[in-house]
């Protein structure tokens, strides 16, 4: 037995409110990541300006392009994204950029 609303035929559509919440954690999750992302990034640029503590700055600047990496195919891969609007996907890739570009910014405090 595969559970209420699943047959053996794993492409087997889910119950629609089943749906709908799976839709909807999943974009709470990537907001929620977006901004853990962009955390780290201000504790690492802090960090790197405060100059006192280097090693503390990279693991949080490790930890926000771990997140990022994690985060990025959830929006720009169709097999992840295709449960989410053309409108959150266009929101959420700006978000990735913007964070990109900050991260790559942060790289400079590393050399």
């Amino acid at each position: 037995m595969n559970g209420p609303g699943r047959t053996d035929d794993m492409s087997t559509p889910l119950d629609p409110r089943l749906q709908a919440n799976s839709d909807y954690q999943r974009i709470e999750f990537i907001k929620g990541e977006l901004a853990l992302c962009f955390t780290f990034s201000v504790v690492a640029s802090a960090k790197y300006e405060a100059g006192n503590n280097r090693e503390s700055a990279e693991r949080s600047l490790a930890n926000a392009e771990k997140i990022y990496a994690g985060v990025s195919p959830l929006v720009s891969d169709p097999k992840h994204s295709k449960h989410l609007t053309a409108e959150l996907i266009e929101e959420f890739t700006a978000e990735l950029e913007r964070l990109r570009e900050r991260l790559d910014c942060l790289q400079r405090f590393r050399k």
